[in-house]
């Protein structure tokens, strides 16, 4: 399977090819293609699991979303870590892997069917995966939608389960976080990459979400 982390990429189907954005889960059977196109301005990145077996029977939908892109990117750098650590089993790690994702999945799946989403609402979540870096207004986002800026804000609380600021921000600090342990760039550039209009607006809610500075993740990250 592929749990994608960042960028754009497209997997060919029955139907042609379909977009798959940061946060896409895309469990595959045997004969099913993996993401094979990728948007050379935005390259995706992704988490994937190889799981053995040939087996074609297909335990959820093919397609999935988990919401929370923070939690993604902790998963990812954990089962690398678990990887990594010889102490630590492979058939573990693909058991822990395979619970996780496949209850992000099911719930996703309960989501829309209980709630359902409507086309205003995939219209903006996809602005915002694509967008986030770009000083983004909700204001203009309710206007692409045709909504209200608080009919917006519930319809999308409903959704989603955060608003459409958080989650601009959680998308922001996201991809913050491929790029500090991912790149080179200063903490001043990583704040102009991700829609942040001063590195100290960037540091502060770093913090905040995270509980250490944006130096203090990647030094962490790099030195232990």
């Amino acid at each position: 399977m592929e749990v994608v982390t960042s960028g754009r990429g497209w997997v060919e189907t029955d139907g042609g090819w379909t977009e798959v954005l940061p946060g896409a889960m895309l469990w595959h059977v045997a004969g099913d293609q993996t993401i094979g196109r990728s948007d050379p301005e935005s390259p995706y990145s992704c988490l994937a699991v190889r799981m053995d077996g040939g087996s074609r029977e297909r335990h959820v939908p093919r397609f999935s979303y988990w919401h929370d892109l923070g939690e993604i990117v902790s998963l990812t750098e954990e089962s690398i870590r678990m990887f990594l650590d010889d102490s630590f089993g492979n058939d573990s790690l693909l058991d822990h892997l395979y619970s996780r994702l496949r209850y992000q999945a099911l719930l996703h799946h309960h989501r829309l069917e209980t709630v359902g989403v409507a086309e205003p609402l995939r219209v903006v979540r996809s602005l915002i995966e694509t967008r986030y870096a770009e000083p983004l207004k909700v204001e203009s986002l309710a206007k692409e939608a045709g909504w209200s800026v608080a009919h917006l804000h519930d319809q999308f609380k409903t959704a989603y389960g955060s608003t459409p600021r958080q989650m601009i921000l959680e998308r922001r600090l996201s991809s913050a976080r491929e790029q500090l342990v991912g790149t080179g760039y200063s903490i001043k550039e990583i704040a102009a990459n991700t829609g942040f209009t001063h590195s100290s607006a960037f540091c502060s809610a770093f913090r905040k979400a995270f509980g250490v500075t944006p130096k203090a993740y990647r030094d962490g990250y790099y030195f232990g």
